[in-house]
């Protein structure tokens, strides 16, 4: 991708959704999804985001919320969120993108989310650097909508996330 275009591409992510990325970006990241966003349904179909390469991923020292700072109705839905948590581990799915499909994604993140870049571990141990979403200020944690959390579920599942994860997921109260 040239540099004008990665700017304006930039410049239009900080439009429409108020985070402004990098200047400077490799040629693909890793973007670690522990939301909605792991379900490649979701991923794919509907944010229309395709990755080069696809692994399972562990994030240490955060674990998974549900905050009311966003979604799709403020103060009532809960979407995935995580939070510092020392000895704690999110699992999620990493894909590698291209920058323009990062960009595409970015670009349908919601504003309450901030860039977080950091190290996260894929199944095989190997380290890299990753960007993530979470929500930048403190937020009260909610419960998520059913057919939501049932999404992360299922996709937990099909991406075949420990089992332990997956008890905890199956452990969230959903909001009725």
């Amino acid at each position: 991708m040239n540099r004008a275009y990665w700017h304006l591409l930039r410049l239009w992510i900080r439009y429409r959704r108020g985070r402004l990325p990098p200047a400077t970006m490799p040629k693909s990241v890793w973007y670690f999804a522990y939301g909605a966003n792991m379900h490649e349904r979701v991923f794919c179909e509907r944010r229309h985001v395709r990755p080069a390469e696809t692994r399972l991923g562990r994030l240490p020292g955060y674990r998974l919320c549900f905050s009311v700072a966003g979604g799709m109705r403020p103060g009532v839905s809960a979407p995935a969120n995580i939070v510092e948590a020392a000895g704690a581990n999110v699992h999620g799915v990493l894909y590698r993108l291209p920058l323009s499909e990062f960009a595409r994604l970015d670009a349908s993140e919601g504003r309450q989310y901030t860039y977080l870049w950091t190290e996260a571990a894929d199944s095989a141990g190997t380290v890299l650097p990753v960007v993530t979403y979470r929500v930048a200020t403190d937020a009260c944690e909610g419960r998520p909508s059913r057919p939501y959390l049932d999404r992360i579920r299922e996709a937990a599942r099909l991406r075949g996330l420990p089992a332990d994860y997956v008890a905890f997921l199956d452990s969230v109260e959903a909001r009725e």
